[in-house]
């Protein structure tokens, strides 16, 4: 913006949130630790998101993500508007977010046979009937949360097309969340009533997400994650919050009044 010139920064094998760790090669954070330093800076300098926005000359008024895609390399997508770096653009194909565009096969390793899109990362065990597909008799309907993260709403059916158009960012956010959960283990997550939030924990870490897997996790109560004192559980928790702050809850607002059936929906409380 103002500045002429801004330091020129270079991984230096630990991690740039200052807790000691070694990273990657090439890394800046060890894994997860990127999302902690930024909550951190934003508690330290207490602002908001709105705030920094302002600050940096941005608003209703000049749109940041237009900047970015003239002055950053982000670009937009043919289709929707979707916007980000390209390898997000990709992503954003691949995993058929983007309504609009058609699905784009996966490549599959020669001698292998195909890995369904649904699958979590484990895959169903020996015996098990193969994960469910939209469209099918197995597709739950609406489900009201009456727990976790989206407590209240009326959640879609699990085979509702809106599991499918989650923005790339917020499952990316939840990935690394997710993955700070099961590696290694919460204790909790063990328990047999919580099989259904480990399993959907896996398949976000592994950004392999279906709509069984949104409603396990969207309905599941703050200590299914993890004890009281655990700062991982909390941050999944409130990512979660955050997808439904930021993504369900419009989504939800954006239906028909009347759904598939002919019933009419339940509104979607205010706040």
């Amino acid at each position: 913006m103002t500045e002429s010139r801004k330091p020129r920064l270079v991984p230096t094998g630990y991690c740039f949130c200052g807790c000691g760790g070694e990273a990657e090669i090439g890394r800046w954070f060890v894994l997860g630790h990127d999302i902690t330093a930024a909550a951190a800076l934003r508690a330290v300098q207490g602002e908001t998101l709105p705030q920094r926005l302002v600050r940096a000359g941005y608003g209703p008024d000049r749109s940041v993500v237009q900047d970015a895609v003239e002055q950053a390399s982000w670009v937009r997508c043919a289709s929707c508007a979707y916007a980000g770096a390209p390898a997000g653009l990709a992503a954003h194909h691949r995993a058929g977010a983007c309504t609009s565009s058609p699905p784009q096969p996966q490549p599959e390793q020669a001698g292998q046979p195909p890995t369904p899109r649904d699958a979590s990362a484990a895959g169903p065990p020996p015996g098990e009937r193969s994960p469910r597909r939209p469209g099918t008799a197995e597709d739950t309907g609406p489900v009201r949360a009456e727990t976790g993260p989206a407590q209240g709403l009326l959640l879609p059916g699990t085979g509702d097309a809106i599991w499918k158009q989650v923005p790339l960012p917020l499952r990316h956010t939840l990935a690394q969340a997710a993955h700070r959960l099961v590696t290694p283990e919460q204790p909790v997550l063990r328990e047999k009533g919580n099989r259904g939030v480990r399993y959907a924990l896996r398949a976000a870490g592994n950004k392999r997400m279906t709509g069984r897997h949104w409603h396990a996790l969207l309905a599941a109560p703050r200590e299914s994650f993890g004890s009281a004192r655990s700062e991982r559980a909390d941050r999944a928790f409130e990512v979660l919050r955050e997808v439904v702050a930021q993504y369900v809850a419009p989504a939800i607002a954006r239906q028909p009044a009347d759904d598939a059936d002919g019933q009419t929906a339940d509104p979607v409380p205010a706040g």
